[in-house]
């Protein structure tokens, strides 16, 4: 059985709807972090706002061309040469496959001039934290009762 081709590609305004989607999708994620999932116009105006920020980049992650997840960092945050992973969202249909593993494989082959990836984790989610302690990632700090941050040498 072969295995399916991951693909990351850059998200942009007219992925407002897939995006959206995937959102809709993972109801959990959202209730661990204590909001309900953004609305189409919410998701809209935060892809609109990507080329504002030189160094953030965000990514539908696709099987095929399946939507399965999304992907959003930033590079030289919070120092000159690391990067901050803010979100990757497998979506809940599709969690438990590899896919969060093979999109971080996927991540850290492009960060080329990088030395440290941060990891954020928001609200209460264990498996997050476990999944990110399982890549080679360690617990940094808390910023709070509902933010945790790791981080991995590379």
């Amino acid at each position: 059985m072969r295995a399916l081709s991951l693909s990351l590609r850059p998200a942009s305004p007219e992925d407002a709807p897939v995006l959206h989607g995937l959102f809709l999708r993972s109801p959990g994620y959202f209730a661990l972090i204590g909001m309900e999932p953004p609305t189409l116009e919410d998701v809209l105006q935060d892809l609109r706002t990507l080329p504002q920020d030189p160094r953030r980049r965000a990514f539908l992650l696709l099987l095929e061309e399946e939507a399965v997840g999304y992907l959003d960092y930033k590079l030289h945050y919070p120092e000159a040469r690391d990067a901050t992973l803010s979100l990757l969202l497998i979506r809940e249909d599709r969690q438990g496959q590899g896919l969060g593993k093979r999109a971080l494989r996927h991540l850290l082959g492009h960060l080329a001039g990088v030395e440290r990836l941060y990891a954020v984790v928001y609200g209460h989610n264990p498996r997050a934290k476990t999944f990110f302690r399982s890549q080679g990632f360690r617990h940094v700090k808390d910023g709070g009762p509902a933010l945790s941050w790791y981080v991995r040498e590379l």
